[in-house]
């Protein structure tokens, strides 16, 4: 069994900060649940005041954990012959989902596979909210 971290994060459009207040999806909307103590407090949210972002379950290169949302420097291997080096840098590229490849996407030009992007060189430089 593969053992992962599935995780969120949530950008209140109103106070335009994170919040660690965790949430919980279903067919019917999206609840916020707040748990203090022995209480737990559980509100219906309005989908036009939070951002619901999920980690994509990689870290960058200073170990800072990367969600959907973040913009992020990374270079690419475009390496075509043995000896024969392409390497591509990209700035300020922002990390989404794509239903069409079904996974988690870097940067707005098209699909860049995982396994061409040199891993060390990741870096988290913000997020689309806080540019």
């Amino acid at each position: 069994m593969m053992n992962r971290k599935i995780k969120f994060r949530v950008w209140c459009k109103t106070t335009k900060h994170f919040t660690d207040i965790p949430f919980y999806s279903c067919s019917g909307g999206q609840l916020l649940w707040h748990h203090t103590g022995n209480e737990i407090t559980i509100s219906n949210i309005d989908e036009g005041d939070y951002e619901i972002q999920q980690f994509i379950g990689l870290k960058d290169s200073k170990g800072v954990e990367i969600y959907e949302g973040d913009l992020i420097n990374f270079s690419v291997n475009n390496t075509v012959e043995l000896g024969d080096k392409d390497i591509m840098d990209y700035k300020n590229q922002d990390v989404h989902y794509s239903g069409e490849f079904a996974g988690f996407m870097f940067g707005e030009d098209g699909f860049t596979p995982l396994d061409r992007i040199i891993m060390t060189s990741i870096e988290v430089v913000g997020n689309i909210f806080e540019k």
